[in-house]
């Protein structure tokens, strides 16, 4: 695995790294209450910024989970995902996933938030 991989897969692991006395991300103070939402899609670990990205399936969004806005005590993706994305730039989940936005939707703008929740989830080789 090249170097620049390497920093990849070790971003997406302090990205996607938590504690288990951390609070679910739909209290997360920039998440407004009732935002948060379900869909079918695709969760895979990406080149750049944001690192974990979710496709909601049907449609040409891109949903990012923001590590910027992500604060101490808050969890960014529950256990579940985290457990099946393993750091790996070689896999994609598919599955059900609670998404709770930070921002407002914009066309043609990746929308940033968080994972609150995933379930149904399915792991396939990239290769």
């Amino acid at each position: 695995m090249s170097l620049g991989r390497w920093i990849i897969v070790a971003a997406a692991a302090v990205a996607l790294s938590g504690q288990p006395s951390e609070q679910p991300c739909r209290e997360h103070p920039k998440v407004k209450a009732g935002s948060c939402f379900w869909f079918k899609g695709r969760a895979g670990i990406y080149n750049g910024a944001p690192v974990v990205r979710l496709w909601r399936v049907g449609t040409p969004r891109i949903l990012g989970v923001s590590g910027g806005m992500a604060l101490p005590g808050y969890a960014s993706v529950p256990k579940s995902l985290t457990d099946a994305l393993a750091g790996s730039l070689d896999r994609y989940v598919f599955g059900e996933f609670e998404f709770c936005p930070y921002v407002t939707d914009r066309p043609g703008v990746m929308r940033l938030g968080c994972v609150n929740g995933a379930r149904r989830l399915i792991v396939k080789s990239v290769r």
